[in-house]
């Protein structure tokens, strides 16, 4: 055994977590626009406990705090999963937490990151739906309810049929979305940049302007964008709550993360995959930033009239014409069903491996083995059947509300489950770990 591969990079682990946090990132949300355009540019608050964002000034600058946010979190967590070898998060927040306070809070994170976690399967499933329904009606003119109920359809085929085809295919169809994006956004981001189209709609942002629209129920409105004049701290205050808000959003899945902190026998390795990982999900959220500025006036008027896909606006309005604007929308859709599959087949099959290891253990636990084997993919079905209805039922509150309520709630859940407790455990350190014997181990033939 070569004890150097403990003081080497792996490039071999540095890749695979790469592709892990792109493909976290890169759901139906954000490759819709509807993520990004909900926290740095307008939504509606969270139920009055959060400031409304009225004023996009600082959108450009949200992506770069999530990075921030990313790269400080996700580098300390999954050094300490490394660390302490505990790559579930069951034994993770157990760990997390027996560290301080005499560990009273170990029960409490467990339960809140649990509940959390179910939330969040069922509200990302919802948004799987609800993003590909939204990309449909807003494409051909059919109503949301139809659209939705079609995908619908399609979910519960490809759950109970197409999980090993999704799977296998899980390299191209992230092949697929990250061409997809790269020729949506990279020319009309250069496009955009040296057109002017970006710098006449940032000042007209910081400037202030209303407009008149029509709502998707035929009732006419008034919305205002508020100079910053006089206001700059206030702004800049509510862009950074809800750029944490972002980022929250994308660490809410954490328990994802620690399950590949073993693929990772030394630090360096370790801080080499995550700068690389979030300076490239940086690259892809700016790049989204600053087209949907750079056509601000168009989708803020879709947004108040209904519409929430942005990125078929930034293709309609871009740079490319005739043809190439139509492989564009063709690109740019197929990305969002790719990225809507790949999240309802591992969200449904998350959901339903929870319930049924649980209910193995707590309902049928006088059964056999055997008979869990045999009837485990019935029950199943029934599983993904009323977790596809449930979460289709959910999806009938929109995507824009979808992403402003439900992903906030995760994302404020999860500053006491994750990042809190990182930065206390962070406080306290902790020695690192043999790298040299989880190397042997990791390399051993």
């Amino acid at each position: 055994m070569n004890n150097s591969k403990a003081n080497s990079i792996d490039w071999r682990a540095v890749i695979v977590f790469v592709s892990i946090a792109f493909s976290s990132q890169c759901g139906g949300g954000f490759a819709s626009g509807s993520t990004p355009w909900t926290y740095f540019f307008r939504n509606s608050g969270f139920f009055g406990i959060l400031p409304e964002v009225h004023s996009a000034a600082f959108c450009l600058l949200g992506p770069v705090v999530v990075a921030i946010i990313n790269c400080v979190v996700i580098y300390f967590f999954m050094k300490f999963a490394m660390d302490f070898r505990a790559f579930d998060y069951g034994t993770f927040l157990e760990k997390y937490g027996e560290r301080y306070w005499g560990g009273i809070l170990v029960k409490p994170l467990k339960y809140v990151y649990e509940i959390n976690f179910n939330w969040t399967l069922i509200v990302c499933m919802a948004l799987a739906y609800s993003t590909s329904g939204s990309a449909l009606a807003e494409l051909t003119g059919i109503p949301y309810l139809a659209t939705t109920f079609i995908v619908g359809i399609i979910m519960f085929v490809l759950c109970m049929k197409g999980t090993d085809l999704v799977r296998k295919n899980a390299v191209f169809m992230s092949a697929v979305i990250f061409v997809s994006l790269v020729v949506v956004h990279v020319p009309n981001l250069f496009h955009n940049i040296a057109s002017g189209n970006l710098a006449t709609q940032m000042a007209a942002i910081k400037a202030g302007f209303s407009f008149d629209y029509v709502s998707a129920a035929g009732v006419a409105g008034t919305e205002t964008v508020p100079s910053v004049a006089g206001a700059f701290a206030k702004y800049l205050i509510i862009a950074l709550v809800w750029a944490y808000i972002f980022s929250g959003q994308n660490l809410a899945g954490f328990g994802a993360y620690v399950n590949h902190a073993n693929i990772f026998n030394n630090k360096k390795t370790l801080r080499v995959a995550v700068i690389l990982s979030v300076i490239a999900n940086w690259a892809f959220l700016e790049m989204s930033a600053v087209n949907l500025a750079s056509n601000y006036t168009e989708i803020l008027n879709g947004w108040a009239s209904g519409k929430a896909v942005y990125s078929i606006m930034i293709v309609q309005n871009g740079v490319f014409q005739g043809g190439m604007k139509v492989v564009s929308l063709t690109l740019i859709t197929v990305a969002i069903f790719f990225a809507t599959i790949s999240t309802a087949i591992n969200y449904a099959q998350g959901f339903n491996d929870r319930v049924l290891n649980w209910a193995e253990v707590a309902i049928f636990k006088n059964e056999s083995a055997e008979d869990h084997a045999a009837k485990r993919n019935k029950r199943g079905m029934i599983l993904t059947l009323a977790y596809i209805v449930l979460t289709w039922g959910v999806a009938q509150a929109g995507l824009t509300a979808l992403v402003a309520k439900g992903l906030t709630a995760a994302s404020l859940i999860i500053l006491f489950t994750l990042i809190l407790p990182t930065i206390i455990n962070v406080a306290i350190g902790w020695p690192d770990a043999d790298y040299e014997k989880i190397s042997e181990e990791l390399y051993k033939e």
